[in-house]
């Protein structure tokens, strides 16, 4: 019984260890690309929407 805990014991810091040593290659995103919009286009975008839709055009104003 002892054997079998000391080598569950060494089984676990091995595996920690692999786990703090050894890295998985991270994936890596690819290009935005033509036509990507960035943060401050987007927020332009969501207000002149907003100016558009409280501009009153419609006959019962």
């Amino acid at each position: 019984m002892f054997w079998l805990q000391v080598s569950t014991l060494v089984l676990v810091n091995v595996l920690i260890a692999s786990m703090l040593l050894v890295r998985a290659p991270r994936a890596q995103h690819a290009g935005a690309g033509d036509g990507a919009l960035n943060v401050w286009q987007l927020i332009e975008e969501v207000e002149a929407e907003r100016q558009r839709e409280a501009e009153s055009t419609g006959r019962h104003c």
